[in-house]
């Protein structure tokens, strides 16, 4: 994923940059100044954090010359005076530049990241309501698909499940009571969240609905800023809960833990622990191996080196396939001296593979304050390692 951010303080995108890289780790920031550098990009991102007031557009030339190519775009600002701008309902989000500006910024791009591969579903019998809410949902990031009945939703639900539906409460054929109790017959609170949305004025009404087994719901009419962040919550509740399933955490060819485990589970290992260290590791030239024996035997070869390193780290420690043949060792309670030493084990253990000779390069870190920032020193080794030869470990 890849963000701009244009500002024109560079001392603000200097905070800002720093910030990044301690608390995200798959996403590529790209920092400009001016709105002239901005319409002279030819490249496009997947999200723009932009300043409100910049020197060379001061009356917000650079949002609308944004919004006219129908890029995301959350502005920031020092002020409040953007909730009465003309272009308030037409961004992602509008953020003013205080203390807790940057954590919940980061807290969102997080929560974007994640939906770029979320499916939700509005149930409506309203096609005006359907539009409006599919226009917010789709600013955060998810794709979203449509119902006008429950009836239809349920049909669509068994094609493909989503991971979010929002529904009307009164609607024809099948209202959402019974779309709700339909779902919950198989899929329970933490499988698959029910958001209801509706202009109902007896309570009652939702409190039933919320005992058939609704997660949250909204009356009508609702400001888009508590849709997206009730939906945004509501899917934060969801990722923890699919991320105590041990199988949602692996990956299912080698057997590795993810980078869904990465993102969730592991983030907060880090900072339990005191002293740790990571370790990335990658198997030299092996698209060469993939080549030669195909892919079949690249798989296999994947599946005996991550059983090679299992065997020799301690019960305590985690490997994560981190993308293709390149993996991460996470060693709680351990320098990257000691840590060392446990690479040095796994390549003395490293054989042949039905005849298949390979080597792997690693690069360790036992320095940086976040899981980002380490994982990035590590990775930065281990390139270093590749760069000097292969076959080697990188500690510094």
């Amino acid at each position: 994923m890849k963000v701009l951010v244009l500002e024109d303080s560079s001392t603000y995108r200097k905070i800002i940059k720093n910030y990044f890289s301690k608390n995200l780790v798959f996403i590529d920031f790209y920092f400009i100044a001016s709105f002239e550098e901005l319409k002279n990009l030819k490249q496009s991102y997947d999200l723009y954090i932009v300043d409100f007031v910049l020197p060379d557009s001061q009356d917000g030339r650079h949002i609308e010359y944004l919004l006219s190519k129908k890029k995301p775009i959350i502005v920031m600002s020092q002020y409040d005076t953007f909730k009465n701008s003309p272009y308030k309902n037409r961004i992602v989000e509008f953020i003013i530049k205080d203390k807790y500006a940057l954590d919940y910024l980061v807290t969102f791009i997080k929560r974007y990241y994640k939906n770029q591969n979320l499916n939700a579903i509005i149930v409506d019998d309203s096609r005006m309501v359907r539009n409006y809410v599919k226009k917010i949902l789709l600013s955060i990031g998810l794709n979203v698909d449509e119902a006008k009945d429950g009836s239809m939703a349920l049909d669509k639900i068994k094609t493909s499940k989503p991971d979010l539906i929002i529904t009307d409460l009164n609607m024809p054929k099948m209202d959402g009571e019974e779309l709700i109790e339909n779902i919950r017959s198989d899929y329970t609170r933490t499988e698959l969240p029910i958001m209801m949305i509706s202009d109902e004025k007896v309570d009652d009404k939702f409190l039933k609905a919320l005992k058939l087994g609704a997660n949250d719901y909204l009356k009508k009419p609702f400001l888009k800023e508590e849709l997206i962040l009730r939906v945004n919550n509501l899917l934060d509740i969801y990722d923890s809960f699919q991320s105590i399933k041990g199988k949602l955490q692996l990956d299912n060819l080698t057997g590795a833990f993810n980078r869904f485990f990465l993102e969730t589970t592991l983030d907060n290992l880090f900072m339990i622990h005191e002293t740790k260290s990571i370790v990335m590791l990658d198997i030299d030239h092996f698209k060469k191996i993939n080549d030669t024996y195909g892919h079949q035997m690249g798989d296999e070869i994947l599946k005996y080196f991550v059983a090679t390193i299992k065997n020799n780290i301690r019960k305590t420690d985690y490997v994560v396939r981190y993308g293709g043949e390149e993996f991460l060792i996470f060693l709680p309670d351990a320098t990257k001296e000691e840590a060392k030493k446990a690479v040095e084990k796994i390549k003395n253990s490293l054989t042949e593979y039905k005849g298949v000779k390979y080597t792997f390069s690693a690069g360790i870190a036992d320095e940086g304050e976040t899981l980002p920032e380490m994982i990035k020193i590590a990775d930065k080794r281990l390139y270093k390692a590749k760069e000097t030869g292969r076959n080697r470990i990188v500690i510094d």
